[in-house]
């Protein structure tokens, strides 16, 4: 197989290693952050030339200019350019602005980068002399091959997959958000039913129980009244506590904040585990989505570690710096391996469940857990983003 082709082909597997989108640690690309975009580079003659002089080592900004005859702010525009695909590296030698090509650059596009498909001859300018850079050619096998159109044909192919898997994760984050949407809405309803309906109701039965028990003297009506109202008090109780659960008032009428402390204490009362809240740097509201994701993240943990984790304490830390928002949730109990949970098999659901919150305000989750030393999840969402709708 000619050179080009079996280093396109090593590259397009590489990224086929990483996500679908092209983004991430690529042990074939370094760290390039996405072919796509390294390919609409390269679509300028101009960013080749300026490629091709960094590759026979004239590395200043305006060494360049002149050896292309192009203004000065022109040659960094395209250089600024090229480092953000991550083809150069910007630098300084002494006071004067350099740029160096990246190994990766010449790995992925090979001869047909620095050498050019039929080899040339640059020139280059040295203290005022002209001289030349002979370039070599490429390999006899690149200029001979009946496929010369190969490269491309694989580079088109490649670049129209990852446009469509684009396409169809967007797709997919649209659908999950409409879902949770629809879930949030649903249980806002059911919350404001079981408070305005079902909890007045039940009230009511209480009232008329203590007015029955003022008004009769009947020692066995008296003991069957007040154990009905205890039945009573105790059905109320939870239908509060559900209606809270789902949809709590002071996440919309006070905030984060104080949601997380109510909810921290009424879970510390019911269930033999402390949980202590530390807050920093949350001097304002939040955006009301990234709040009602913070605290389904917060709730969905405090419900893991009351069914999994037998801990005995658990802290919560809501901190703000700057443009991002960080929740941890720490607890003493046995912890797991992360490695092996299986969201397929229903064990995992809870932390899949954060994710896809998470990923509507563009935040992330991570876990870290070892048996027999706890669980430790961090919710991270940068602020100042397009949120998606998931109320």
């Amino acid at each position: 197989m000619p050179y080009i082709a079996e280093e396109t082909v090593t590259q397009t597997r590489g990224v086929a290693r990483g996500p679908i989108d092209g983004r991430g640690p690529n042990p074939a690309v370094g760290s390039e952050p996405d072919l796509a975009r390294v390919l609409r580079a390269l679509a300028s003659d101009t960013r080749l030339a300026v490629l091709r002089c960094l590759a026979v080592g004239q590395d200043e900004p305006s060494v360049i200019a002149r050896e292309l005859d192009m203004p000065l702010p022109i040659a960094r525009r395209h250089l600024r350019s090229l480092a953000d695909v991550g083809l150069v590296r910007p630098g300084t030698r002494g006071d004067r602005e350099v740029y160096a090509l990246m190994q990766h650059a010449v790995s992925l596009l090979g001869t047909s980068l620095v050498y050019g498909v039929s080899g040339s001859t640059m020139p280059a300018r040295k203290q005022e002399e002209t001289v030349s850079a002979s370039v070599p050619r490429p390999p006899l096998g690149c200029t001979l091959c009946d496929n010369s159109g190969f490269v491309g044909e694989v580079l088109d192919d490649l670049g129209a997959a990852l446009g469509e898997a684009r396409v169809y994760n967007g797709q997919i984050q649209e659908m999950s958000s409409r879902i949770l949407t629809a879930h949030e809405e649903e249980r806002k309803r059911i919350a404001r039913e079981l408070h305005d309906d079902t909890a007045q109701a039940i009230t009511s039965i209480l009232v008329r129980l203590r007015l029955l028990e003022r008004s009769t003297e009947d020692a066995a009506v008296l003991k069957n009244v007040e154990e009905l109202r205890e039945l009573t008090s105790g059905a109320l109780d939870s239908v509060r506590r559900m209606a809270m659960d789902l949809r709590p008032a002071s996440l919309d009428d006070l905030g984060l904040v104080p949601a997380l402390q109510s909810y921290a204490e009424q879970f510390s009362q019911s269930t033999p585990i402390a949980v202590s809240v530390e807050v920093e740097g949350l001097g304002r509201r939040l955006p009301r989505d990234v709040e009602l994701v913070l605290y389904r993240v917060f709730q969905e943990a405090l419900t893991n570690v009351s069914k999994h984790a037998s801990a005995k304490t658990a802290l919560v830390q809501l901190k703000r710096q700057r443009n991002e928002v960080t929740l941890v949730i720490e607890d003493d109990g046995d912890g797991f391996d992360p490695g092996e949970y299986n969201p397929t098999q229903g064990s995992g659901l809870g932390l899949f469940g954060m994710r896809e919150r998470l990923t509507l305000v563009g935040g992330a989750v991570q876990v870290e857990s070892e048996k027999g030393k706890g669980t430790k999840i961090e919710a991270r969402v940068p602020l100042g983003k397009k949120i998606r709708t998931a109320r």
